[in-house]
């Protein structure tokens, strides 16, 4: 039983070790993992006393001496346990964060930044116009295209193009106030709208190009080689980066 005895002082030196540890982490974790230990060491302790015999003569003293050791380490691991719950009776809770809306959050900067907040909704407006501008712009071009030289394919293509950009344009017109609170739905729509108008316009583009040979002299045939040899340059001069390649190589 002698050599059990410093095998289990060495057990629990390293759990007081860990506990020391164990301190950095969350208080009521601390208390659960240390409370753990105490039961795993007055167990152990129990043992101890069972099978260790009352000394009969001076040299049997050092099996009582360890034992001494082992209810000292014990007493701390206790002492540890009392002080972690009255660390976690005296320290606050945390306050709950209240979430603010977007019109709380913009009211706010309203009365504490009132130059922050006019800079902001000057920046806003001149971004809303500028998008509506470029999109006039953009749709005006495709309606003036000349359908008449289009193939049934093209023109559906055409079609397409210029309903879907109409509908762009009238969500458009929901961020035209730079006060209001971003239109989640909208925006939704708008990049799903995204996504669809833009292997339309690739298709628009060659039609455009087509046209533009037509308009130079040369006959259909001729423009259709001028027009895919326009995109080729565009494609060998166009880098494009896939979603998700930057995070890849990052990891």
């Amino acid at each position: 039983m002698k050599k059990n005895i410093p095998v289990l002082i060495s057990i629990i030196s390293s759990a007081v070790a860990v506990a020391a540890i164990a301190f950095a982490i969350d208080s009521t974790g601390r208390q659960k993992s240390a409370e753990a230990e105490m039961a795993a060491l007055k167990d152990q302790l129990g043992r101890v006393q069972t099978d260790v015999p009352e000394p009969l003569n001076p040299s049997e003293t050092a099996g009582t001496n360890n034992l001494g050791q082992v209810k000292a380490l014990l007493a701390q691991k206790e002492a540890e346990i009392a002080a972690l719950k009255a660390d976690a009776e005296t320290t606050p809770a945390e306050a709950p964060r209240i979430r603010q809306s977007w019109e709380e959050r913009m009211a706010r900067m309203k009365e504490e930044d009132p130059e922050g907040y006019a800079e902001m909704i000057q920046r806003r407006e001149e971004r809303q116009q500028e998008m509506r501008y470029n999109l006039a712009e953009r749709t005006a071009t495709f309606m003036d295209l000349d359908t008449s030289f289009m193939s049934e394919e093209e023109r559906a293509n055409h079609e397409l193009l210029v309903s879907k950009m109409a509908r762009v344009w009238e969500l458009t017109d929901r961020f035209q106030d730079p006060e209001a609170a971003p239109d989640r739905e909208a925006t939704r729509e708008l990049f799903q709208l995204t996504n669809e108008v833009r292997p339309l316009m690739d298709q628009e583009r060659t039609v455009m190009f087509k046209q533009l040979g037509m308009d130079l002299g040369q006959n259909e045939e001729e423009a259709r080689v001028f027009a895919s040899y326009v995109e080729e340059i565009i494609s060998a001069t166009t880098l494009r980066m896939h979603r998700g390649m930057g995070r890849r190589n990052s990891q």
